[in-house]
């Protein structure tokens, strides 16, 4: 328990809001303060880091791949906050494969052999599988994509995950389910900031290329 408070107790606060302003704290820096913990408590979060590596992945994986990595990941982990942290990203997931699937007049996905495929498969030809009730987050997220605003719809998807996980993180105090939703956490902070930054050379790249079709800038 000591070295949990005292890990805990060495990480700057998060921010309220994903969104909302820089991250506090460095990839680098974080990997060396988790390395405070035992060695079972750092081969539980290498399972989380190598699970937010591989959905960080490009998209175009088979059906099959995606579902053996979920058959892995339910075997291999045992500790049950990481279950449910894996369990929830992965709903979130193939709803968002669904999603993308339904709009290009795509059969469903083969989903990993959860409840939430059966219902999207029963429900395929309705708008948002009538799944707004379940997950409220669901229609702003549909919406911004018939808007065609990608950033806008993983806006909403990135804010459902971070006020979910933590609804969890208000439960518990200087644990280790503390530093795994801290680092899950992160986790969104890095992939949101990552994507301003691609955003930012988009722009200046777009710029660049108006100066040179129009024979430069007036100074």
């Amino acid at each position: 328990m000591q070295s949990y408070y005292t890990l805990m107790a060495s990480l700057p606060q998060l921010p309220r809001e994903f969104d909302d302003g820089p991250i506090p704290i460095s990839a680098a820096t974080l990997r060396h303060r988790v390395s405070m913990l035992d060695h079972h408590d750092r081969q539980t979060v290498q399972q989380v880091s190598d699970f937010f590596r591989w959905d960080r992945q490009p998209r175009d994986r088979s059906d099959a791949e995606i579902r053996a990595t979920h058959r892995r990941l339910v075997a291999e982990i045992r500790h049950p906050l990481v279950a449910l942290l894996v369990h929830h990203r992965f709903e979130m997931r193939m709803l968002v494969a669904a999603l993308r699937c339904q709009r290009g007049g795509l059969p469903p996905p083969e989903f990993p052999e959860l409840p939430l495929a059966v219902w999207i498969q029963r429900h395929w030809d309705e708008p948002c599988f009538r799944l707004n009730d379940r997950f409220r987050w669901l229609p702003r997220f549909c919406q911004a994509i018939e808007d065609h605003q990608p950033r806008r719809a993983q806006w909403h998807l990135f804010t459902e995950l971070w006020n979910h996980w933590s609804r969890w993180n208000d439960q518990y105090t200087f644990s280790f389910e503390s530093v795994v939703l801290y680092l899950a956490r992160w986790e969104i902070l890095h992939r949101w900031a990552s994507q301003n930054e691609q955003c930012g050379r988009q722009r200046f790249n777009d710029l660049v290329d108006d100066i040179l079709q129009t024979g430069g800038v007036n100074c």
